[in-house]
């Protein structure tokens, strides 16, 4: 009962925490102080009214009103800031014209009309500073975003985090020989069993290349398209991206195949050391009776003490050699009763 009420205690204690009248005598609202409840010019909060503005709308009618957004105010040093880009904008930049994004189809292998949209996005990273290709400037996206929302993020900079399952190099596009050779990574983020497709223009030095590797990475890449490609279970769907590099670190210890001969060296090892250690329990327990002999014998001691008295021996061998030594000696023998008459 003690721990049920200090657990409701501890509730309700809680409770009255979370509600800032609790608090009120502490930290009073100098608002609240400085004007009166019964002020008739006290406006509630939830009524006060947001600065608006009469602008035209995006079809062209006057009249719509708006919220007016709260923007820094110019000064005289911030006029000349034409140069910067803020990082809002950083992360809305698009990566190529909206014409030839248009053109882009998802849910279907690379088409024609994808390759000016693809041509223009490659430009622009292979151009780009490493600031422009940060991890600030990319939102960290997962498989259903890109999935669900492909034209949202279609031709801007987003950043993938996952496990790159294989990686191979593709021979350069005879479209656009100036893209060279390109590698493809399969990408799998968090807890999706489904892959996202990178073509990625550089590797790190080191990186391991194969159809099953597992390597943790996370890549500043490009969205392009919801791509078609053929698998064991038919054809499937994945996100395209492009990226320029992989952010990946090797890891300390190298992995490299075991040889026949340190096989054989460890089942040798391991025989030797199950004899030693079947040896050893053998020589220290050869002459000890185990706890079960110990216990037979006990009991059958006991009981033959128990029974002693009721045991006949009979007649020992040596009494019974005496008793045969003296009836012969009563008999005459056959050399004494040659040529008497017998009764």
């Amino acid at each position: 009962m003690m721990l049920v009420g200090s657990l409701g205690l501890v509730i309700v204690l809680m409770i009255r925490a979370a509600d800032p009248e609790t608090w009120r005598w502490i930290a009073p609202d100098e608002a609240s102080e400085e004007v009166a409840p019964d002020d008739p010019t006290r406006v509630p909060r939830d009524q006060i009214e947001v600065p608006r503005k009469a602008v035209a709308g995006d079809n062209g009618t006057e009249g719509e009103f708006r919220v007016v957004e709260n923007r820094r105010p110019a000064t005289p040093y911030t006029l000349g800031e034409k140069g910067k880009v803020s990082a809002e904008e950083a992360r809305n930049r698009v990566w190529a014209n909206t014409d030839a994004l248009a053109s882009v189809e998802d849910s279907s292998p690379f088409r024609a009309s994808d390759f000016e949209a693809w041509s223009q996005i490659f430009d622009n990273m292979r151009d780009a500073t490493a600031q422009d290709l940060s991890a600030e400037h990319a939102p960290l996206v997962q498989f259903g975003q890109l999935f669900q929302q492909s034209k949202l993020y279609r031709g801007k900079l987003v950043t993938i985090q996952g496990t790159i399952r294989r990686c191979v190099k593709l021979p350069p596009n005879p479209l656009d020989e100036r893209a060279g050779n390109l590698w493809q990574l399969w990408v799998f983020s968090g807890g999706d069993n489904s892959p996202i497709v990178i073509y990625s223009m550089n590797l790190p030095e080191g990186f391991p290349v194969g159809n099953e590797i597992h390597e943790p990475a996370s890549l500043q890449a490009v969205y392009f398209k919801k791509w078609v490609y053929s698998a064991k279970g038919g054809t499937m769907t994945a996100p395209l991206l492009l990226a320029r590099n992989v952010n990946w670190q090797a890891s300390a210890t190298v992995n490299r195949e075991i040889t026949a001969l340190e096989i054989a060296i460890g089942i040798g090892c391991t025989l030797l050391g199950a004899m030693a250690v079947v040896g050893f329990i053998w020589w220290n327990n050869r002459n000890r009776d185990s706890q079960v002999e110990k216990l037979v014998r006990s009991r059958n001691r006991k009981q033959f003490e128990e029974n002693a008295a009721d045991i006949s021996v009979g007649e020992s061998v040596r009494d019974q050699l005496g008793a045969l030594s003296a009836q012969m000696k009563n008999h005459p023998s056959s050399e004494e009763t040659d040529g008497q008459p017998t009764e």
